[in-house]
């Protein structure tokens, strides 16, 4: 039975989060008869809005600032507030961080019933620090969750750790919350997609030997992504391993409590084992020419975070912080390696044991891309969600 014909809004924090994270919400919401209207920032350069257009749909720009401000944070919600009105949207769709906040709000103002919300990780704020500010914005932050969980019709989560948080601090209902897995496009991430001609660019461009080895960290730049502990083991392993080149791939957080000054990151470019690429729009590409990927994060991801998952899928062997926020995917020694946090000499050790056992760490990346193929693919787990909430 084909569903009511609804306009609904999709709401994101970014440009690039529409394309790497919905396209499926899309292309399945437009085949079960809907309109879907994209609400998002734009990046200066409008690569990922002209990605957008081909998604064949409708794209509204607005103006969000990432982190807290209190003006800022007004005039993005007036503004939700305009473009759901002026679109007649029917039903909203909110996508992770400050959508999850000001689009049930915005929606309730004019009157939308059909809310929806999801949590792909609590962020910065939710680090454990005991510090005044830090508890203070937990406690102002639950209380804007409580409200937003209470006007959404569903709340959807890819973490039970998340859900578990929200439900212990008692800010949302158990009735209201939809658990599924974290999910990746294992189409656009696959083994064999990076043409020979690319590779050899890349290789050039960050001047690859063919005996080199390398190690990506794909993140944001701030410290509880385990950016300190990979330089550390880098540089552990560089005077045993001279042909190893560690990859730092990710954007810098200029406004971000927790970010790395651009002075250390431009200091990195010193060494030779290590090169800082700011923010890519390739990461497939920079996957492709890696022989490992490592997270050791210790922020709260989304419990099934990109920067394991993506590489998992190109069959890529994974190193991932052996935390709740990060070791959802990986079963330990079999599909991946789990690490110490905050630990660069364990890290170093799993680093040094894939690059000496070529066996297991094919092994490993062959039964990484199966699971992603099995529990994490978008496709499926995507329909499956929209069927629940649109029919």
């Amino acid at each position: 039975m084909k569903s009511k014909f609804m306009r609904i809004a999709l709401i994101c924090p970014a440009d690039f989060t529409v394309v790497l994270c919905c396209k499926w919400i899309i292309k399945f919401l437009a085949e079960m008869g809907h309109e879907v209207i994209v609400i998002s920032p734009v990046n200066k350069d409008k690569f990922f809005l002209n990605e957008i257009k081909k998604f064949n749909v409708q794209h509204v720009e607005i103006k969000m600032n990432r982190h807290i401000n209190i003006l800022d944070d007004l005039c993005y919600l007036i503004s939700l507030i305009k473009i759901l009105k002026s679109y007649s949207i029917d039903s909203v769709f909110n996508v992770c961080t400050k959508p999850n906040i000001y689009g049930p709000i915005a929606s309730k103002i004019i009157g939308i019933k059909k809310i929806y919300t999801s949590v792909w990780g609590r962020g910065t704020a939710f680090l454990d620090k005991n510090t005044l500010k830090s508890i203070l914005l937990k406690i102002i932050l639950l209380q804007l969750y409580k409200l937003s969980f209470l006007i959404s019709e569903k709340v959807w989560f890819t973490n039970p750790n998340d859900m578990r948080y929200f439900l212990s601090k008692k800010v949302i209902k158990n009735s209201k919350t939809i658990l599924t897995n974290n999910y990746i496009d294992s189409e656009i991430y696959r083994p064999n997609r990076i043409s020979k001609s690319t590779k050899e660019k890349l290789f050039k461009e960050f001047d690859i030997q063919e005996n080199d080895f390398i190690v990506i960290l794909v993140g944001r730049m701030i410290w509880s992504k385990g950016i300190k502990e990979f330089v550390e083991a880098g540089n552990i392993l560089n005077k045993r391993y001279p042909n190893l080149k560690l990859l730092l791939v990710g954007a810098e957080e200029p406004n971000n409590p927790d970010s790395i000054p651009i002075s250390y990151l431009k200091n990195l470019s010193k060494e030779k084992f290590i090169k800082w690429t700011n923010f890519r729009k390739d990461v497939p590409a920079l996957y492709s020419i890696s022989n490992i990927a490592v997270l050791p994060s210790f922020y709260k991801e989304g419990g099934y975070p990109r920067a394991v998952t993506e590489p998992m899928s190109m069959e890529i062997p994974v190193i991932a912080a052996d935390t709740i926020d990060c070791r959802g995917p990986i079963k330990n020694m079999k599909n991946g390696l789990l690490v110490k946090i905050k630990d660069p000499i364990d890290l170093s050790k799993k680093i040094e044991l894939l690059m000496n056992d070529h066996k297991f760490s094919k092994n490993i990346s062959k039964e990484a891309r199966k699971t992603i193929l099995e529990k994490f693919d978008e496709k499926i787990i995507i329909k499956n969600l929209l069927r629940e909430i649109y029919n």
